[in-house]
């Protein structure tokens, strides 16, 4: 059993040579990159005509374009059959064969070979990188003096601040301690207390 489709074949305009297969059941022409067989033409509008399938053939229709759409050098004012082998031209710089392929449906059917099952390749992972040998920095060559070691400080930061505060916290105990003397022998001097305390003395 066999079937048979179409194609247009550009023979003028842009891309001669192009190939457009036939797979709807209406397809449009034009400039509009939208159209099912778009022509980058001046002499095309931007939808210029349309083939409709009918009965397992085609018509074209002309869709207001400017420059018009003829059939064998005939220009068409509406729904006109197309036949395998016509020309049909858009303007005066495109002209389009119109082609049918037979095919053979038992044929293809047997012929077309069945997918081969490709397993997917699975890539080794990776290997590790070797170790690297880690080699101690050179030392410079011992010309028979001993290279000057830095000088740490004594104490450190904090030990110094410490040391600061502790200093502090003494002189402020031995000023308040002065002070409490002071204030302690004015006291028993104000109030002749000397001989409370020191019965001994000469005077008492």
């Amino acid at each position: 059993m066999s079937f048979q489709s179409y194609q247009l074949v550009m023979k003028t305009g842009p891309a001669p040579g192009k190939t457009y297969l036939l797979e709807k059941s209406e397809v449009y022409i034009g400039r509009d990159v939208a159209n099912d067989v778009f022509i980058n033409d001046a002499e095309v509008s931007r939808r210029h005509a349309r083939l409709i399938q009918q009965g397992g053939a085609y018509l074209v229709e002309d869709l207001g374009s400017t420059n018009g759409t003829y059939v064998n050098g005939q220009r068409i004012g509406g729904p006109s059959p197309l036949h395998s082998g016509d020309t049909v031209y858009l303007g005066e710089n495109v002209s389009l064969s119109f082609e049918g392929l037979l095919h053979d449906r038992d044929t293809m059917a047997a012929s077309a070979p069945a997918p081969a099952f490709v397993p997917t390749p699975v890539s080794p992972a990776p290997s590790p990188p070797p170790p690297q040998e880690v080699y101690p920095p050179p030392q410079p060559a011992y010309s028979g003096r001993v290279p000057p070691q830095p000088i740490e400080p004594l104490y450190p930061e904090e030990s110094r601040s410490r040391r600061v505060w502790l200093w502090g916290g003494c002189g402020c105990l031995l000023v308040l301690a002065c002070l409490a003397g002071a204030a302690t022998l004015w006291y028993i001097d104000a109030n002749f207390l000397w001989c409370n305390l020191l019965p001994f003395l000469p005077n008492c």
